[in-house]
């Protein structure tokens, strides 16, 4: 009769202990499925934002606006090594620094986004 009582307690604990463990699996099964998800989102954000940046670009292939937002970038670097030019660009460049940053972003951003590096822009950001 004990052993049998010693068997029932043995039974309810090894059971007890079964369905314990199987809980933990199924929260870590849970869990993995979360982190999976958040995974394949930000995979497919990343996709997107390439594929927009892919498409913008060939959007942009018989156009004038990336050469003329790439000559805005150039010709200061290069007015800075002529003499006669060099205090005007180092006015220029105060004049800009004290613009609001939205218009400074905005400006930044419109480049960015014409010569199909939004990503640069992203990065700086943070």
């Amino acid at each position: 009769m004990i052993n049998l009582a010693i068997k029932a307690v043995s039974d309810l604990g090894t059971q007890f202990l079964k369905n314990r463990t199987l809980k933990s699996e199924q929260n870590h099964a849970i869990e993995q499925a979360k982190v999976d998800a958040q995974i394949k989102m930000i995979s497919k954000s990343a996709d997107t934002e390439k594929d927009y940046d892919l498409a913008a670009l060939h959007q942009t292939q018989y156009t004038w606006k990336d050469e003329f937002a790439l000559l805005i970038i150039t010709l200061p670097f290069i007015a800075s090594f002529i003499p006669g030019l060099q205090d005007y660009i180092a006015t220029g460049f105060t004049y800009i620094a004290n613009t609001p940053d939205w218009y400074q972003m905005a400006f930044m951003g419109a480049i960015a986004a014409s010569l199909g590096i939004r990503w640069a822009f992203k990065l700086g950001g943070k």
